[in-house]
């Protein structure tokens, strides 16, 4: 599977971000309240970043540890870069030194002991996930809040605009239609997404923190379909996070609003001899993916090919739409006419992806009924 595409909200980048088995630390450089987190690998080469908790951006750590288990590490280098911008020695639990940055004039003193998590000021319920994700990420949420912005109607469904002003990620949440519980379950879903955007952002800009152009980090959500069962939007992404080149990706928030639980592709369409049932490891990924290679991407080049002939033909830019293996992984999502499936290309070829005619009629889709049965969105 190509790793470009999101999962379980999360972009899978190449962020830089420290991995786990990283220790955790909370304390202050000079007086200014910071929140660290740093890996020490067998080669005694570190790996890590903090964040002020006034301002929440990372700043890149790298380094070594010497023979005496003091660390000297440098702030924001390029990878063959070194530079010592601070000094810590082990004490107790935690650590002790100073950092002075090349503009400094003077050495400030830091100290730093284990973040207590559970003293964390609690705040929306929803981040309760990112909690028990990463113990630093949670801790940078912490300081930040949710504010209502502009508000809109969709398809008779008022939405309500939310904004964290210090990445900028806004998601909306709805505000009538549904039943109580169903409202109070989707938004609450829908908060969750947006902290684990927010911290995607901060993530990503943590992750260009090395690239003397800096990051980038945009993004788009679109209300794509709601009524009494189901719920789609889009959330397009283009970021750069360092390396190369930049990138985009649409990750689609789909969701059954009976069961509360993410659909599956399979939910819907099954296109198998067998009965619907993927194989899939506890984290939600799948062991292996023969039935797209085999089955998914041939029918849905077929399909596309008999719903929209004129679209399907190859162009002078390259987008070879009749190649069955550009609709193994597909971007997707539900609309009024139909089920949306976007293709998948090459970087050489990216701008073929997302066209707006790839959709299949809900008639034809319920004709192959994923797990769920035959729905009539």
């Amino acid at each position: 599977m190509k790793t470009r595409h999101i999962m379980g909200g999360f972009l899978l980048l190449a962020t830089g971000a420290v991995q786990a088995g990283a220790q955790v630390y909370q304390g202050r450089v000079g007086n200014a309240p910071i929140v660290m987190e740093f890996d020490v690998g067998q080669d005694g080469q570190v790996d890590g970043r903090y964040f002020y908790r006034k301002y929440h951006a990372d700043i890149a750590l790298s380094g070594k540890r010497g023979a005496d288990g003091a660390l000297s590490l440098g702030e924001n280098l390029p990878y063959d870069s070194e530079r010592i911008d601070i000094v810590l020695k082990p004490q107790g639990k935690g650590w002790v030194g100073e950092w002075k940055g090349p503009k400094a004039k003077t050495a400030l003193a830091m100290e730093l002991v284990p973040l207590d998590v559970a003293a964390l000021r609690p705040f929306d319920p929803a981040s309760a996930v990112a909690k028990q994700e990463s113990a630093y990420d949670y801790a940078r949420l912490s300081g930040l809040v949710f504010k209502p912005g502009k508000t809109q109607k969709f398809n008779g469904y008022n939405l309500q605009w939310m904004e964290e002003p210090v990445s900028k990620i806004t998601l909306f949440r709805v505000q009538d239609g549904l039943p109580a519980d169903t409202l109070t379950r989707l938004n609450r879903m829908l908060a969750e997404r947006q902290w684990r955007e927010v911290s995607g952002y901060f993530g990503c800009m943590g992750g260009a923190a090395r690239s003397s152009g800096g990051g980038d980090y945009e993004q788009t959500i679109t209300p794509r379909f709601i009524n009494g069962r189901f719920f789609s939007a889009s959330v397009f992404t283009s970021y750069y996070c360092g390396g190369a080149h930049p990138d985009f990706g649409d990750n689609p928030i789909n969701l059954d609003l009976k069961t509360g639980k993410e659909l599956q592709l399979e939910d819907l369409l099954w296109l198998g001899k067998a009965e619907v049932r993927l194989p899939r490891k506890t984290d939600g990924s799948r062991v292996d993916y023969q039935y797209e290679e085999k089955t998914l991407g041939p029918w849905l080049q077929r399909a596309m090919k008999q719903q929209h002939p004129k679209d399907m033909v190859s162009d002078p830019e390259g987008c070879d739409y009749n190649d069955p293996s550009v609709w193994q992984f597909v971007s997707w999502y539900l609309t009024p006419k139909g089920l949306y499936v976007g293709p998948s290309f090459p970087r050489v070829a990216r701008a073929c992806e997302y066209p707006e005619w790839s959709v299949l009629p809900w008639k034809l889709v319920n004709q192959h009924p994923g797990a769920l049965g035959v729905t009539q969105p």
